[in-house]
């Protein structure tokens, strides 16, 4: 039993780092899954060869048989947590091999049904990104350390070891563990396909080669519209940060407005009337921009996660395309036959299932708030035209006065009238982005090559 209470096989559990390191191979995609313990289930060959441990040894072994000392436990906390919420994980790991060897992988872990997990790890891409989480597990792992040796469980010293991961993620700006996730995955997925080279077979129509060919034609799909959903994320990024713009601009239309207001108190009441209406929308304005930029934070947080779902599904088909080469390049792993392939390819076909349904969920989501911010910023155009109009019928009506007052106002209702165009002209284009983001995706090619790739992972396993 380990001192959680758990069951540990008779494997060398008490396995000290060599300093020895392995290199995962950029075109490696290797992966295992677990059941709701963390029991391993299935693997691939890539990862039992990595492990150094024995195909029949790794079977009904807990996944942490690899946990590198290093790895803070706040970090595993954090991925429990989120599995158990039903969501995916995503962190850079590293991982101790049989033989005391490192090795250090890009993990994304997904819910399975309702009783397990599959992990899909690659060679970290993205330097910058994985420094940064070293930098923090470095922090991490001496708290925890010094807790326990102060007689916490492993179990408390976890949850401080999260609260301290946390801590850190905030201070160095990072809002959220799924904001790192969200950038992670997409960025490595990028450098991934960048740093790769597509391996071509001939199809002799056999089943296996049938999946091979089928999962690629999958993931070719999936790159186009995982680009198509990072184009709108991109939209969004330019709504969202050209909103401070517009509420400074209305912050100042409505001082400007006021100080119309006041200068023309006395005077005759077409000037008065043009000028009261002028600052009572520009206060509305001023609310509803408040309102927008509410509205645009849950759709810049729903584009991130429809992105991250898309690169999800991406890996996975990427997952299955090199498993199959595998299998056709014949698998030198002892003990791993035929029964622990379509094990293993069974439950891929099943994350690939779930997890479209669930992208198309999110896309839906994403469109549905993308409609709601389109219709607001139309509100908003609305809003900004009327007081524009005043403000121009104004300038017809005092074009003879004498008034040395009014004359003042001129040069800023010009500076006003020249704001007001320029942010109709921006939330013209905005609205149009939004627009296109609430449009139903180019996701129906996408759909019909997950239906063929699903029956060619049935006729390799019949």
């Amino acid at each position: 039993m380990d001192e959680e209470g758990q069951y540990w096989p008779s494997l060398p559990c008490n396995r000290v780092p060599t300093g020895a390191i392995q290199e995962v191979g950029v075109e490696e995609l290797f992966f295992s899954t677990t059941d709701l313990l963390g029991v391993i289930t299935a693997a691939n060959p890539v990862f039992v060869r990595l492990s150094h441990f024995g195909y029949r040894q790794l079977m009904g072994a807990p996944h942490n048989i690899i946990r590198h000392p290093r790895m803070p436990g706040g970090a595993f906390k954090l991925m429990w947590d989120t599995l158990q919420s039903g969501k995916p994980f995503c962190a850079y790991v590293d991982n101790l091999a049989a033989n005391g060897s490192t090795y250090s992988v890009f993990a994304t872990i997904t819910p399975l049904g309702h009783d397990a997990y599959l992990s899909v790890r690659s060679r970290p891409m993205a330097t910058s990104l994985k420094t940064a989480a070293d930098s923090l597990y470095d922090a991490t792992r001496p708290v925890e350390l010094a807790a326990r040796s102060s007689g916490v469980s492993a179990r408390q010293a976890a949850a401080l070891g999260l609260e301290h991961l946390a801590g850190l993620l905030v201070a160095g700006g990072i809002p959220s563990y799924d904001e790192f996730m969200w950038t992670a995955l997409a960025t490595e997925m990028s450098l991934r396909h960048g740093a790769t080279t597509r391996r071509d077979r001939p199809n002799t129509g056999d089943p296996l080669s049938n999946l091979f060919a089928t999962a690629g034609r999958l993931g070719d799909e999936l790159q186009r519209w995982t680009l198509h959903q990072q184009q709108l994320q991109s939209a969004i990024k330019a709504l969202d940060q050209a909103l401070p713009g517009l509420r400074d601009a209305t912050d100042a239309a409505l001082v400007a407005a006021r100080e119309f207001e006041d200068a023309a108190a006395g005077r005759f009441a077409p000037l008065l009337l043009s000028l009261t209406v002028w600052a009572q929308m520009m206060s509305e304005i001023g609310d509803l921009t408040v309102a927008l930029g509410a509205d645009l934070a849950n759709l810049r947080s729903s584009s991130a996660q429809t992105v991250f779902r898309s690169c999800l599904a991406w890996l996975h088909t990427d997952t299955v395309t090199q498993f199959a080469n595998e299998l056709l390049d014949g698998v030198t792993v002892p003990d791993y036959d035929s029964g622990a392939a379509c094990s293993a390819l069974r439950l891929l076909g099943q994350a690939l299932q779930e997890g479209f349904a669930q992208t198309h969920q999110q896309e839906a989501s994403n469109a549905s708030l993308a409609a709601a911010a389109a219709a607001k910023i139309d509100e908003v155009c609305g809003l900004i035209d009327i007081p524009r109009s005043l403000i121009e019928n104004w300038k017809t009506t005092i074009a003879d006065t004498r008034d040395s007052a009014v004359a003042r106002l001129l040069p800023q209702v010009a500076t006003e009238v020249k704001r007001a165009d320029e942010q109709l002209q921006l939330l013209t284009g905005l609205s149009s982005d939004c627009s296109a983001i609430a449009e139903e995706p180019p996701s129906s090619s996408v759909d019909a090559a997950l239906g063929s790739l699903l029956l060619a992972i049935r006729a390799v396993m019949a």
